[in-house]
């Protein structure tokens, strides 16, 4: 009898180990094609939005990551596992197309020599060691790289813009055709073309096919346009042209607004109050252009030169410097970039000259998001303005306060010529005796689909060829053009877990023990008292046939 229960129990455990078997098998091939993934973090750090992963579903062909982080202090490693978290994520929606490499490039001149080549920089960081500070040169960096194309990540100080930084990296190196980015032209905007702006161009057209866009004569935008640039007219813009501008945005096209206040004199400081035509527009979609010009406490400084042979370099408020965030006295602190966006939100400082306030026109739908401000202590100033900057610059001793500078305005936007009739053609100020056959078939658009607005109160960064100012409007563009494949990802905010004040050293081995060893010991009892429960229910069946 005996003998029976015992066949009779190693058939049952044969039996089930094979059903086991077979269910592990098909959970394993299932679980390639429809899985689970289970975010417990407080801002769904690891969870990737869907537009990531339609892109990465989509993918033809192998993409390598290769991302480059140092042996270094505890805020290098921290970094760096965020990073691994989310390619982690990222590997499990690509189905085999992504290639990831960490390396360590510390030890290795001749892959420093490149990465420099590539723009991924080797920085400083401070490292807190006991009771002393050192500084270490070390590598935060990633590259995106598909076929002969590459998209870097130079240095990834922070985690919260990461999942937009890098599905945009791998859909500019996986895109099959260059978008477009139109410039407008014949108002003496900053001339994309021209001398001085060779470092602007050579930039955009990385990633764009880039040309001009002439609206004088009347003709509508053409459809390929992407985005639409309009870079600081210096002369005001038609109603036939502000119209143009109109039904590009109402049939969902992007547009870049850099408007300044003031037109500058050639060679010089001086300035004379600007009309562009322009502000009622903007007033109809959302955003109030000030008549002013803004200066602050946070400001850079003007070099120019004195008696032809000397130059000067001065403090100079007009020169308003955003930081992404503000000092003050008595620990008071502001923002000047909103952490969560993803065209500020990475930089460290913006320099806008000669800028004017923005301030918001509330319209239903329309979201607005502040993409730079000044500090709580800034102020304006009304023409006729007094730019000389060797005069002293006396900030009020009140009426001072933050003021946005840049915005983005997001949703569906309603025609400024809505009602209205088409306007003429005009050239000289004369009617275009065409205008009529071109408009005869022709109808105003509405109301747009959801699009975006990006307004900066100013063009001078452009014109003074800041790089700041380059890297500020390539962001820019890169959001509201690509926004379409890159709707959803949010910028995620990560909370510091660490403890607040670093334990002695008592306290650390007591940690260390808890995890390393009483944990484990744990672990151990309860196989130890599994296997001396099952031992016992054996002896119990082969004894009295039950437990």
């Amino acid at each position: 009898m005996s003998i029976k229960r015992s066949l009779l129990y190693s058939s049952n455990t044969l039996a089930l180990a094979v059903i086991v078997f077979v269910i592990l098998v098909f959970a394993n091939y299932f679980s390639k094609r429809s899985f689970v993934r289970f975010d417990l973090t407080e801002s769904k750090r690891y969870t990737i939005s869907k537009s990531t992963k339609k892109l990465l579903g989509q993918l033809d062909d192998i993409i390598r990551i290769e991302a480059y982080f140092s042996d270094a202090p505890d805020q290098i490693k921290l970094i760096k596992d965020e990073v691994q978290d989310m390619l982690d994520e990222y590997n499990a929606f690509a189905d085999g197309d992504l290639q990831i490499e960490f390396i360590n490039p510390s030890d290795d001149e001749d892959l420093k020599q490149r990465l420099r080549m590539k723009g991924i920089p080797e920085i400083q960081v401070q490292v807190r060691e006991k009771d002393k500070i050192e500084v270490r040169n070390a590598y935060m960096g990633l590259a995106v790289v598909y076929g002969d194309k590459q998209e870097v990540i130079p240095v990834i100080r922070e985690t919260t813009t990461l999942e937009y930084d890098l599905t945009s990296a791998i859909l500019k190196t996986t895109r099959k055709e260059a978008k477009t980015v139109g410039f407008l032209e014949s108002h003496d905007e900053v001339d994309v073309y021209g001398q001085g702006f060779e470092v602007l161009k050579r930039e955009l057209d990385k990633q764009y096919s880039v040309r001009k866009v002439d609206v004088s004569d009347g003709s509508a935008i053409d459809s390929d346009v992407s985005t639409l640039v309009i870079a600081g007219p210096q002369t005001p813009l038609q109603a036939r042209e502000k119209y143009e501008i109109d039904q590009y945005l109402m049939n969902g096209g992007k547009t870049v607004f850099l408007v300044d206040a003031i037109k500058m004199a050639p060679g010089s400081i001086q300035a004379t109050p600007l009309s562009t035509g322009l502000s009622d527009l903007l007033a109809h979609y959302g955003i109030q252009l000030g008549n002013n010009l803004v200066q602050d406490i946070s400001h850079d400084s003007l070099t120019y030169s004195q008696g032809g042979f000397m130059t000067i370099t001065r403090p100079y408020p007009y020169f308003i410097k955003i930081l992404k965030n503000y000092q003050y006295s008595a620990g008071a602190t502001s923002e000047g970039f909103p952490a969560e966006s993803v065209i500020t939100g990475r930089m460290d400082s913006l320099v806008l000259p000669w800028a004017s306030s923005l301030s918001v026109v509330a319209k239903e739908g329309i979201e607005v998001t502040n993409l730079a401000k000044t500090s709580t202590q800034a102020w304006t100033s009304q023409a006729p303005y007094s730019l000389d900057p060797t005069r002293m610059f006396t900030p009020p001793s009140s009426v001072k306060d933050a003021y946005p500078v840049a915005v983005l305005l997001f949703g569906e936007f309603t025609s400024f010529y809505e009602g209205q009739e088409i306007p003429k053609i005009t050239s000289d100020g004369d009617e275009d005796e065409t205008s009529d056959d071109k408009d005869k078939d022709r109808k105003t658009v509405n109301k747009s689909q959801p699009t975006q607005i990006v307004v900066v109160g100013t063009s001078q960064f452009l014109r003074q060829q800041r790089l700041d100012g380059i890297t500020f409007l390539q962001n820019s563009i890169d959001y509201i053009t690509l926004g379409s494949e890159l709707i959803g990802i949010r910028s995620k905010r990560i909370s510091d877990r660490t403890f607040k004040e670093d334990p002695n050293a008592f306290t650390r081995l007591a940690i260390k023990i808890l995890c390393v060893g009483v944990i484990p010991v744990m672990v151990a009892l309860f196989g130890l008292f599994r296997y001396f429960f099952r031992m016992r229910a054996k002896r119990m069946v082969e004894t009295y046939g039950r437990v």
